[in-house]
């Protein structure tokens, strides 16, 4: 009996075995458990991934990148040359590269085994841009899809270009279309809520962009912050100063706005502080949030969404995880300063910096796929 249970064929496994196991893998190490056999093959669930991947800064132009899980906690590595380029957005798990030469591609997450690249009109193809003589890695501010392409053939592109201005692409489509905005002023960021794609600028002022009603490539101001937001809960030294390193926009996990301001204290140290409020449109009201109580949020320069949180991800809840640019930093340094990953805990205002980096931001892949 004791050598028949030593000799037992793996490949034997009940199917509803392997499939609770493949379940619990992260989706490169779901790729190394279908390889075994095709009896684990065939029980393995599909692609699939319910946490978020942080792509890491790239080294010299390489190929091979390197993504951290935080559901096991590891860096894995994948060759991908097909997104070797100067700039890197992500939204609905898709990535926006775009090279020197101001090619733009989207490509689906790269952890996914199945290659899936769309091109996009060049940056020749914006509009009022004859005073930009070439183009430059800092052309492109945020990249947001209204849809997954592979879910909708209807899906629409809006970036934010030149600071200043959005921009709105069709599939079929061979150039960018302007969208009239009310101000000249710098936009924060861009994301799509509810049908609309909604916007905040350097004044804080939420525009809307209907892109299926009647003015398709025009964006309204549908909501002022007020001028003195609410103090932060938590207490700092006096006369510490603290300046707005980003501002976000986040759709919660129950459908409502959020705004969200992160500041740096100007210090020798990394220090960050963040302010959530809620914004009602219809009421014309926003009110702070104290506690995200099961839900997390995850912002960055390029990509920023809501989960609610399982206690089998090892992500925490009521939190914030950041990734980061010093802006104190970076202007005194030629490679960009520091960047890096940081878990703020709303409950008690702590942070915890977990990534470290140079240079380029880190990127979050939002987990829909």
């Amino acid at each position: 009996m004791a050598s028949t249970s030593m000799g037992r064929n793996w490949a034997e496994l009940p199917p509803e075995l392997l499939q609770l196991c493949s379940q619990r893998l992260c989706p490169k190490n779901l790729s190394a458990f279908r390889a075994v056999c095709r009896s684990w093959q065939s029980a393995a669930v599909k692609e699939w991934s319910d946490v978020p991947w942080l792509m890491l800064t790239d080294e010299n132009g390489m190929p091979q990148r390197e993504f951290f899980c935080l559901s096991c906690q590891q860096v894995h590595k994948k060759l991908l040359p097909e997104v070797m380029a100067n700039g890197y957005f992500s939204s609905r798990g898709w990535v926006l590269t775009t090279s020197r030469d101001g090619e733009f591609h989207m490509l689906k997450n790269p952890m996914s085994r199945y290659s899936h690249i769309i091109k996009l009109p060049n940056w020749n193809k914006f509009p009022n841009i004859e005073d930009l003589p070439f183009f430059d890695v800092d052309f492109i501010r945020k990249f947001v899809l209204s849809d997954s392409p592979t879910t909708s053939p209807e899906y629409k592109v809006m970036v934010i270009y030149d600071n200043r201005q959005l921009g709105l692409w069709k599939p079929g489509e061979e150039e960018w279309t302007a969208v009239d905005s009310p101000t000249d002023e710098r936009i924060y960021d861009v994301i799509y809520y509810k049908g609309s794609f909604v916007a905040v600028d350097f004044e804080n002022r939420i525009l809307r962009c209907d892109v299926d009603g009647p003015t398709p490539f025009e964006a309204r101001v549908v909501f002022q912050m007020p001028q003195r937001l609410p103090e932060f809960k938590h207490e700092y030294p006096p006369g510490s100063l603290w300046y707005v390193n980003q501002v976000c926009l986040v759709q919660s996990t129950t459908g409502s706005l959020l705004f969200v301001s992160l500041e740096e204290h100007v210090a020798s140290t990394i220090t960050f502080r963040f302010l959530v409020l809620e914004i009602d449109l219809d009421t014309q009201m926003c009110t702070a949030v104290e506690n995200l109580e099961n839900t997390s949020l995850f912002l960055g320069h390029n990509s920023s969404f809501s989960l609610e949180v399982d206690e089998d991800h090892l992500i925490k809840p009521n939190c914030i995880y950041f990734t980061y640019v010093r802006l104190s930093s970076s202007q005194f340094f030629e490679d960009g300063g520091d960047t890096g990953m940081g878990i703020y805990h709303l409950e008690d205002g702590t942070v915890e910096l977990h990534v470290e980096g140079k240079s380029s931001p880190l990127l979050w892949i939002e987990p829909c796929f």
